[in-house]
């Protein structure tokens, strides 16, 4: 599962972060998830910053708390494991 959220960046004004849940054994790589998402969509909609997290903010019916995501991502902005991916993302010429 994965959640994305806006969170401050200096540059950019707000910057994509991906909360991101993986199956269990699953390995996953940050920037490679961000090279896939920048083959797939515009750059400034591919995650500036991607964090693999235990679960997502949800409700009993299973709804993302889109409030707690957020404080949850900026939260993480700072941590160790979160993966900066802000260089990957260039703006190509149309």
């Amino acid at each position: 599962s994965v959640a994305v959220t806006a969170v401050p960046d200096e540059i950019r004004g707000d910057e994509v972060f991906a909360c991101v849940v993986t199956k269990d054994g699953v390995q996953a790589d940050a920037k490679d998830i961000t090279q896939w998402c920048l083959e797939k969509l515009a750059y400034y909609k591919a995650p500036g910053f991607i964090a693999f997290v235990e679960t997502l903010p949800v409700t009993s019916t299973q709804k993302l708390q889109r409030a707690r995501l957020k404080t949850l991502a900026v939260s993480l902005l700072s941590h160790p494991d979160t993966v900066d991916t802000r260089a990957l993302k260039k703006r190509s010429a149309a």
